[in-house]
């Protein structure tokens, strides 16, 4: 329980309509109080992400009705406790991710979901990337099984996960390939970490082959689009291809003839996987990322924004494609 008064009302970004998420506007909304399972946050810093926009225009798969607050990743204090959270106490510092409501002052978020901050980890750099690299993480170990040496192409590397991915990719000790749009994106992934870059498109797969690297054992995909197909027909004898995403718009499909030949796998990754259904999965790819924080594995450049009235404008740039790797809000 907490031991100071918490104020009944907290400042909150606040969809009233979904829709354009200039719409969105800064106001008072009830400050939560924990249930059993959960803990009150007060909140430093707060992701902004793609998947913001998908739930202020509605078309998430986790339905918000209006109105709500966005965000899904926080750091920042607990100052209350529901029962039986574990180990979790009032006054730690924390990083969690939550299902809406991280654009306020105080969210709350499961116990299975909060994770204690190292001393070591940057607390505003860990609420930019939480959910993007536990994504990756789990893509990359949990569902690809990634090995040293191993080669790693990563679609929309200039992305929130694609940037992870390449980075973790890399700290595991594999060759890392990066693909993105342009030029541009593509001198961000190469400045992230990754050992060469490749715009999509014509004669692509030629061009990954001009690298001296034959084929990829794994690939990250959070685009589908124009990147699926080369990138599926590029995965070596055993490949592993995870899907994390469409940001690129379309629904891949795959030949199973030559998933069979080669003993090639297609894999699906969803982060709610393991936030319902697998969360010692959860813990350990969590225990990974924050040790990454923490070695500055995970170091790519993020901006950051002060105060909730700068949320809107990111989350349009996001919407527009006119982003380039991960924003975050500081409270």
């Amino acid at each position: 329980m907490t031991t100071d008064p918490l104020p009944s009302l907290m400042p909150a970004l606040i969809c009233r309509a979904h829709g354009d998420p200039l719409g969105l506007s800064v106001g008072e909304a009830p400050t939560p109080r924990p249930k059993d399972g959960e803990v009150l946050i007060a909140v430093q810093a707060a992701g902004i992400s793609f998947v913001d926009v998908l739930m202020v225009r509605n078309l998430h798969q986790n339905k918000h009705a209006v109105p709500f607050s966005p965000g899904m990743e926080v750091v920042g204090r607990i100052v209350d406790c529901g029962a039986d959270v574990g180990d979790l106490a009032v006054g730690m510092r924390v990083a969690a991710l939550v299902y809406d409501g991280g654009h306020a002052g105080f969210a709350v978020a499961r116990a299975s979901e909060t994770f204690v901050l190292p001393e070591e980890c940057d607390a505003v750099r860990t609420a930019a990337l939480l959910s993007v690299a536990l994504t990756a993480e789990l893509s990359l170990v949990e569902r690809a099984g990634v090995r040293s040496g191993e080669t790693v192409l990563v679609g929309g590397a200039a992305g929130g996960v694609g940037i992870c991915a390449l980075q973790l990719a890399r700290w595991h000790g594999a060759h890392v390939v990066a693909a993105a749009s342009d030029e541009a994106r593509c001198a961000f992934a190469l400045k992230a970490g990754a050992h060469a870059a490749l715009i999509y498109g014509t004669d692509f797969k030629e061009r990954f082959r001009a690298l001296g690297r034959e084929a990829a054992d794994v690939v990250i995909d959070p685009v589908g689009g124009v990147f699926a197909e080369p990138a599926a027909n590029l995965l070596d004898w055993g490949g592993r291809y995870v899907i994390v995403g469409f940001a690129g718009g379309e629904i891949p499909t795959f030949a199973a003839n030559r998933l069979l030949v080669k003993n090639r796998a297609v894999l699906g990754m969803v982060l709610g996987h393991y936030r319902w259904r697998d969360q010692d999965g959860l813990r350990r790819a969590a225990a990974s990322v924050l040790r990454a924080l923490a070695e500055r594995a995970l170091d790519s450049p993020i901006e950051v924004v002060d105060g909730l009235a700068a949320v809107p404008a990111v989350l349009a740039r996001i919407a527009d494609r006119r982003m380039i790797g991960k924003a975050v809000v500081t409270l």
